[in-house]
């Protein structure tokens, strides 16, 4: 196995009563080539001191204010010195053999990212999710989303469209060649962004359950307003659409997601939940307000295209079920 160094980034706000349990379990890792970096996104729990005080070796960068999980992992990989960055939420806990496991997938240039098998922190016989698949339908079909972490399926290796941002290990060179987050993000869809321009660039996201990691899932978001979510989970579809699909694509894609985006507005109208209407038709005005921001990065990322979408994109495709369609509806 190639010897690898792995940065850890850690995005934080407000986490102090997760960081504990999570740089335990960091620093309980077998492989040992590895540094931790911090970036709190302007908490004001005390986790700077905390970990300055109980973990000197992570290294803390405080941003003055929260800046999001965009901005805040990008400041993180900015100073990392590794040639694979770790991206862990801070309400997570990882197994001890996590790094020791995934590094050596690394050694096949080309995996471009990889995810761990994430499980539920309380229910650790349930998974988070395995990672996503893309479909006609333009929303994600979420791959063991709350399903049974023992299935074989579940715990074989498997490419993926986008893996979950909250465990996420990333080529540092493919970042250098691609650029990292698009913080216009902000948060939501972020990861699936990063994913989808590795795909272009022709490298691949890959499922690999090879080792476990424990979630809190929503020890920072779970304190954001539905309509908050729901602005910027729909803004940033439209957005990476936009930047990411070839032309021919986008003919097909870009009316199915305005139908589908106009049968919410109307659906979560007529169930009287007019902040969430409100909110998506604001995520509609804002791409529109920032099309032309939006057309100059596009320019960016189809010239580091290498692949067409036909031939990426069938194979990490699936379609979607009623059910998971009437989950969504219901959330």
């Amino acid at each position: 196995m190639k010897a690898h160094l792995v940065s850890i980034v850690i995005v934080n706000w407000n986490g102090k009563k997760w960081l504990k349990t999570c740089l335990d379990s960091v620093f309980r890792q077998t492989y040992r080539q590895f540094e931790v970096i911090m970036v709190d996104n302007g908490s004001n729990d005390n986790s700077q001191a905390f970990v300055r005080e109980y973990f000197p070796k992570v290294k803390v960068i405080e941003l003055d204010q929260n800046y999001g999980f965009a901005k805040g992992n990008n400041v993180g990989i900015e100073k990392a010195k590794g040639d694979i960055v770790f991206l862990l939420n801070n309400d997570t806990v990882i197994d001890k053999d996590m790094l020791e496991k995934i590094v050596p997938v690394f050694d096949n240039p080309k995996i471009g990212t990889a995810q761990p098998k994430i499980v539920l922190m309380n229910e650790s016989n349930m998974l988070d999710l395995a990672g996503a698949f893309w479909t006609s339908t333009t929303f994600l079909s979420y791959f063991g989303l709350r399903a049974k972490s023992n299935l074989r399926k579940y715990n074989e290796p498997l490419k993926v469209f986008s893996n979950k941002g909250a465990a996420m290990f990333i080529r540092k060179s493919m970042l250098d060649k691609i650029g990292c987050f698009d913080e216009d993000f902000w948060c939501y869809y972020e990861e699936t962004d990063l994913c989808h321009r590795a795909w272009l660039a022709g490298f691949e996201c890959w499922y690999y359950p090879v080792s476990t990691c424990h979630h809190a899932n929503g020890g920072t978001s779970l304190v954001f307003e539905n309509s908050f979510i729901q602005f910027h989970n729909f803004k940033n579809k439209l957005l990476s659409f936009l930047k990411n699909f070839e032309a021919g694509s986008l003919v097909t894609i870009i009316p199915t997601y305005l139908f589908c985006l106009l049968g919410l507005i109307l659906f979560f109208g007529l169930k009287g939940e007019g902040s969430k209407s409100l909110a998506l038709i604001k995520s509609l005005l804002w791409n529109v307000q920032n099309l032309s921001k939006t057309l100059r990065k596009r320019g960016k990322v189809q010239k580091l295209r290498q692949l067409k979408d036909h031939e990426y994109l069938p194979a990490i495709s699936r379609s979607l079920s009623i059910t998971q369609i009437f989950s969504l509806l219901s959330k």
